[in-house]
């Protein structure tokens, strides 16, 4: 019986020596299969390497194992066997881990500061009591962003306007070293300090506004990202003046050297950029102006002056209106007076001199439609008086004219049975020293208008300082349809009392619209509207001077809609009747918006003084705000 356990102990123990030479030559000091080598080895199918889209660094995850206390990870741009010792510098290894106050307790370990573009292998081991488990490495190596981008885009507040600096920011705590600053002059280089690298933010100063920039981000020799900064400035003023249908002047303050400039239609969206600018020549710079061609004629357009890439001016225009097609032209006003009585059709009256028409004031029945076109940068004076048709007219069409007289009589003015006229038009012209405009009374029954005035001064009427004039139109009940449309116009100095500007009580069916318009000096009494039962819109309007007018001849017979907005008066002026309207009153008398006017009645200068602000000159005729 003892021989019999003395033979199985020795059998255990040659048992146990196998097993052990077994685990050795399996590089496992407890286990047979390797994938369990040492209790707490890590399990190398659970290594995951996630990488970071902007910056150069990757996060590690890996399986926990029970009792272990710290982990080692290891990378290298080199490939890693067992062969090559931990921590190797010929290998170029970098370890994480092995030292008591950077210990790795837990998945995920955040390894940071990598080389952007670069392929590392990686491997883990673990340590419990003492004793360090075998690698498990990374099936593949793993690769960090191509090129880091560690720089924010600075928003609105980073960008005080006209201040000459930006605020840039990246990840608090990231190593970085210095900014490096190319635009404008040379590169400049700008050190980061630990505070501000450690807040992840820093302050630019003594840039250039309207200056574009190209900022980039260093940690010593790498660079960590860039972004692309206009410095942003107050926009400089500017001016488009010299228009004609086909070009226009464009100028502007002399304090910015303008490079290039964008002309498109103002239903465009704001350029994003200088994309497509039309770049300036030498002259034109150092003039602050160039003509910009080839625009379309009654055509609104949006210039941007730019510098640097970057837009420093702007500003709002029409184009003068193209001629007509499809018209009989009369260049020479002797040869039209002498063929008038045989008019007909579509007639196109070319006037490019002073011309007298004051004695032809009843157009032929066969005529259509009559445009009297003033040719020229200068408006060329036209004399008529009390214009009427002797048959149906479509349209009577005034264009870059003063039209000009003195005596007690209107432009137009149909006293003749029969006589009808749709459309009168009147664009981009001077009216002085009639008594009205438009006086319809003897007309084709159930008759209707449609009145356009854009672009006109209209200033000096009522020529009789004892008697009411007419104003800017007044109907009869025999026109049953009125339509009233004044834009972008000035209506100054009349003379007469108590005159309604648009006196259409009369008509069943009227609509009124009054935009962008300056109304200056009236006369007490005058009244803005008499009648109007239909509708009235009024926006942007100023009205100014030291009188006292009323909105309403009638204050009790009101339109049946009112449409009224952005509706001012100057301190000086009393406003009365104003039915349900409002005006708001401005901070300045009539003499300090307009410190170049004039008493002279020859003389009209709305230009707004230089210190009036920006909100303010956009209120009424856009002519004035220079």
């Amino acid at each position: 019986m003892k021989n019999i356990r003395n033979i199985l102990a020795k059998g255990v123990f040659m048992l146990l020596v196998s097993l052990l030479a077994m685990a050795c030559t399996e590089k496992s000091d407890w286990g047979i299969d390797a994938s369990y080598s040492r209790p707490f080895g890590t399990n190398e199918d659970g290594i995951n390497v996630t990488k970071d889209e902007k910056v150069a660094r990757v996060t590690v995850t890996w399986d926990a194992m029970p009792g272990v206390e710290y982990y080692i990870l290891e990378i290298s741009k080199n490939e890693l066997t067992d062969e090559i010792p931990m921590g190797s510098e010929e290998n170029g290894n970098l370890v994480y881990g092995n030292t008591v106050e950077n210990r790795i307790l837990k998945a995920p370990f955040l390894i940071d500061n990598l080389e952007a573009g670069a392929e590392y292998y990686l491997r883990i081991k673990s340590v419990a009591n003492g004793k360090e488990s075998y690698w498990a490495y990374l099936d593949e190596p793993f690769k960090t962003v191509t090129e880091e981008d560690v720089l924010n885009v600075p928003a609105e507040e980073d960008l005080p306007v006209a201040s000459g600096k930006v605020r840039m920011s990246w990840e608090a705590g990231l190593t970085v070293t210095h900014f490096e600053i190319v635009g404008g002059a040379a590169p400049i280089e700008r050190a980061i300090t630990a505070e501000e690298a450690a807040a992840g933010e820093a302050w630019i100063e003594g840039l250039k506004i309207f200056t574009a920039y190209t900022i980039s981000i260093y940690n010593n020799e790498t660079l960590r990202g860039s972004q692309e900064v206009v410095v942003p400035g107050l926009e400089i003023e500017s001016t488009v003046d010299e228009i004609t249908a086909n070009t226009a002047r464009f100028s502007w303050d002399n304090t910015v050297d303008v490079d290039q400039y964008i002309c498109q239609p103002s239903s465009a969206p704001t350029p994003d950029d200088a994309t497509g600018a039309v770049s300036l020549s030498a002259s034109e710079v150092n003039e602050h102006a160039v003509i910009i061609p080839n625009l379309e004629p009654s055509t609104e357009y949006t210039v941007y002056a730019f510098y640097n890439g970057a837009i420093c001016a702007r500003a709002t225009f029409t184009t003068k209106k193209g001629k007509p097609v499809g018209y009989t032209e009369y260049n020479d006003v002797e040869a039209l007076i002498a063929d008038w009585d045989n008019l007909s059709g579509n007639i196109l009256v070319t006037i490019s001199a002073d011309a007298d028409l004051s004695n032809k004031s009843e157009i032929p029945a066969a005529v259509t439609n009559i445009v009297f076109w003033g040719e020229g940068a200068t408006q060329p004076k036209l004399a008529v008086k009390n214009m009427q048709t002797l048959g149906a007219i479509d349209k009577i069409e005034f264009y870059n004219l003063n039209i000009s007289a003195l005596s007690n009589d209107c432009v137009i003015a149909p006293n003749t049975e029969g006589s009808s006229i749709a459309n009168i038009e009147i664009t981009s012209c001077t009216i002085e020293n009639y008594r009205g405009i438009v006086r319809m009374r003897k007309v084709n029954g159930e008759s209707s208008l449609k009145l356009n005035i854009d672009d006109c001064i209209i200033r000096n009427l009522g020529t009789k300082s004892t008697s009411n004039y007419y104003g800017i139109v007044q109907t009869d009940g025999a026109v049953k349809s009125v339509i009233i449309n004044m834009m972008n116009s000035t209506f100054a100095n009349p003379g007469g009392t108590s005159a309604s500007l648009l006196r259409v009580d009369k008509a069943d069916n009227s609509i009124s619209v009054i935009k962008n318009c300056t109304f200056y000096n009236l006369v007490d009494k005058d009244a803005l509207v008499r009648g109007a039962k239909g509708s009235l819109t009024v926006e942007n309007v100023l009205f100014a001077g030291s009188n006292t007018f009323q909105i309403f001849y009638d204050d009790k017979t009101l339109p049946a809609s009112l449409n009224w907005s952005k509706v001012y008066r100057t301190s000086d002026l009393t406003v009365s009747k104003p039915g349900s309207t409002s005006t708001t009153a401005l901070s300045y008398s009539s003499s300090q918006l307009f410190p170049n006017a004039s008493s002279s009645t020859d003389v009209l200068d709305l230009t707004f003084g230089a210190d009036i602000p920006n909100e303010v000159k956009i209120i009424g005729d856009p002519r004035w705000n220079k």
